[in-house]
């Protein structure tokens, strides 16, 4: 008996089955398809994007541009998967510098979705129609057109209920619409963009406008007072942008924004950039806000990596990254990061209403009715007192005897003031609660954390003589034994030359004890036992060496911490003017090592208003 072949089971997907694959990798909400129409009308050259949708984009996304346009013959060929007059051979692969490129995004699109386009040329008194629904392509037709593409993209995922059910409620898909358009708007000077919403306005771009005036106008104008600009090149490399200082950093990355040679990203190693430029500055969990173009030959990125577009390959990454770090760190140094008193005094002020009358809800804006300050003498008769957290009764301090605790710190000018000199302001100095300082500014004060100021400075001279391998050992007269677990002595003799490199010397003693026989010279107050503890934890927590850049920067944080004024110690006159001209020298003086500031600033401004005077 004879036994006939199988029947064969591997065939050919329909295109429209295809295309709708690609359709779930290229179109994941009604943003996705915002984000590629966007795209195809910069790439034609468009100085005006209009872009009108319906419940969220669900029903109807209409992008309506002023570019090239498309003539007949393309136009058949625009819902084609793979058609694009973008590239033409394999070559082309390496230097991509159009936004799209892989003539996927339209066909994806029509194939879960009704899609009509429109369109018409310079060189053509008439324009063109096309429609495809469901994958399935009509006859391009004559259509009456201004210069330019109109796409319209209605009722998308309706032949897929599956995909429809997990779009979100109208206006959360409206939101992811407008983050598109801003990026785009961000991206693109020259470009206007104008989004309407179920017939009213929701964002709006005059091509006018330059970068600062796209941010403003998209987060909002009390934002750009925060913001510090960066315009900085090597050879083919240009980063510009604006970077915003620590003190306004948020809990998530909505306000960091990339772009590389026109094209938003969302890319590790710039994150890991900021990351690295914001160290030391910015308190753990905080991102920074940050708004960056990076120019770049396309020949030196490969943005052909993912289906969105979103992640790209940098084929320098080290060049690449030391250039950008190291020129946002410097911009970031040039941030003010000194706590505004202003938000303090309207802080304490709502405190108080809400401790009056606790069924109080949110105060109303102080420019739009009665003063939280007015309110208080309303309710309780009395008038607005706030407590005074700063100052109490015998604590401020001017002493002008040297404090033993404080030696290391000597002025070399101890007669002019290093931080204002041409405010023609001189000491004293005000200690207050022998914690703070207390320092008048041309246009109001400032409050010192004494304490963090010290800590960054000891942090920043240490870590220079760890990188230049030229730390001072202090050897104690009497060395210390400190107790440890069998489990963290072993963990401590794994990197006793490691440590000792950072000027740290230890040796066993017995099966759970260490001896710390000397310490970095620099060190004020050294405290062995707990910074024997300080790197247990640390290198217990991270499995690194002490000498990997992470751990380095923790233990010495550890060290400077220990090591520095501490609140409680009194400063005379001297060593607080030593304190700030170094200071002044230092390269960031702005926060502590842990990123908490070093300063709290009052303006006048804050001041009149606390006392009623405007």
């Amino acid at each position: 008996m004879e036994i006939s072949p199988s029947a064969p089971r591997i065939a050919l997907l329909p295109a429209v089955v295809r295309d709708q694959i690609a359709a779930g990798e290229v179109v994941e909400r009604p943003a996705s398809v915002v984000k590629e129409l966007l795209e195809n009308a910069l790439d034609a050259g468009a100085t005006q994007i209009n872009v009108d949708l319906e419940e969220g984009g669900a029903r109807l996304i209409r992008v309506t541009d002023d570019g090239g346009g498309m003539g007949p013959e393309d136009l058949g060929m625009a819902f084609t998967s793979h058609a694009t007059s973008k590239l033409r051979d394999p070559s082309d692969l390496v230097h991509i510098a159009s936004l799209g490129f892989r003539g996927e995004a339209l066909a994806s699109v029509a194939s879960v979705a009704r899609c009509q386009v429109i369109s018409r040329t310079a060189e053509s008194e008439t324009g063109h129609r096309l429609s495809c629904e469901g994958g399935q392509q009509g006859e391009v037709t004559e259509a009456g057109a201004p210069l330019g593409t109109t796409l319209e993209v209605r009722d998308l995922f309706y032949n897929v209920p599956a995909r429809r059910r997990f779009l979100k409620r109208p206006s959360t898909e409206l939101g992811h619409c407008l983050a598109a358009v801003q990026r785009a708007a961000l991206a693109h000077d020259g470009v206007g963009f104008v989004v309407n919403s179920d017939g009213r306005r929701a964002y709006d771009v005059e091509a006018s406008m330059d970068f600062l005036a796209r941010i403003r106008r998209t987060f909002g104008a009390e934002l750009i007072d925060h913001l510090e600009p960066v315009n900085v090149n090597d050879g083919d490399l240009v980063l510009s942008g604006y970077l915003g200082s620590p003190r306004i950093s948020r809990r998530d990355t909505s306000r960091q924004i990339w772009m590389l040679n026109g094209r938003y990203l969302r890319d590790r190693v710039l994150s890991r950039v900021l990351k690295e430029a914001y160290r030391g500055v910015l308190e753990e969990g905080r991102q920074p806000v940050a708004f960056l173009r990076l120019a770049m030959n396309p020949a030196a990125v490969d943005v052909n990596v993912h289906p969105a577009k979103s992640e790209v390959r940098f084929r320098d990454q080290r060049r690449l990254f030391g250039f950008l770090v190291s020129a946002l760190k410097a911009a970031v140094h040039e941030t003010d990061m000194a706590t505004p008193g202003e938000s303090m005094l309207a802080g304490r002020a709502r405190r108080l209403v809400r401790e009056e009358n606790p069924l109080q809800g949110k105060l109303a804006d102080p420019g739009a009715g009665p003063r939280p300050e007015s309110v208080v003498r309303e309710r309780t008769g009395r008038p607005f007192v706030p407590e005074n957290d700063f100052i109490s009764p015998g604590s401020v301090t001017q002493s002008h005897s040297a404090s033993p605790a404080s030696a290391p710190l000597q002025s070399s000018d101890p007669d002019s003031d290093p931080w204002a000199p041409t405010d023609n302001l001189q000491g004293p100095y005000l200690q207050v609660g022998k914690t703070f300082l207390l320092r008048a500014l041309p246009d109001g004060f400032e409050i010192i954390d004494q304490h963090a100021l010290h800590e960054r400075l000891t942090y920043e001279l240490l870590l220079q003589e760890v990188r230049a391998g030229k730390v001072e050992v202090q050897r104690l007269l009497v060395p210390e034994v400190v107790e440890v677990s069998r489990a963290d002595r072993v963990l401590l003799e794994e990197h006793l030359e490691s440590l000792s490199s950072l000027g740290i010397e230890l040796a066993s003693m017995g099966e759970t004890s260490m001896m710390v026989s000397g310490l970095p010279a620099r060190l004020r107050h050294p405290d062995p036992a707990g910074l024997v503890g300080d790197l247990i934890e640390v290198i217990g927590r991270t499995g690194e060496p002490p000498t990997a850049s992470d751990v380095l920067e923790q233990v010495l944080h550890s060290c400077a911490c220990r090591s520095s004024i501490m609140a409680g110690d009194v400063l005379s006159q001297e060593e607080i003017q030593s304190l700030l001209e170094r200071a002044r020298a230092a390269e960031n003086d702005q926060t502590c090592p842990h990123a908490r500031p070093t300063r709290v600033r009052f303006t006048l401004s804050d001041l009149e208003r606390a006392f009623h005077r405007r």
